[in-house]
């Protein structure tokens, strides 16, 4: 089963709570920082679903 976990933190190179969580989580699993890829608040609403469809689980 293939889980994408997706964070949506505006700081989180200094976010030590989801930094940790991240860090925690299995090699399997996809974890797509929002802010980092979408700095400019333009999300490729298309790509996303096209991930989100592929995707078994997701946790937001």
């Amino acid at each position: 089963m293939k889980t994408t976990v997706f964070l949506f933190h505006p700081n989180f190179a200094n976010s030590r709570v989801n930094k940790a969580l991240a860090a925690g989580l299995p090699g399997d699993i996809e974890v797509r920082d929002m802010y980092a890829l979408y700095p400019d608040f333009q999300i490729d609403v298309a790509k996303e679903q096209v991930v989100m469809e592929a995707s078994d689980r997701i946790v937001l």
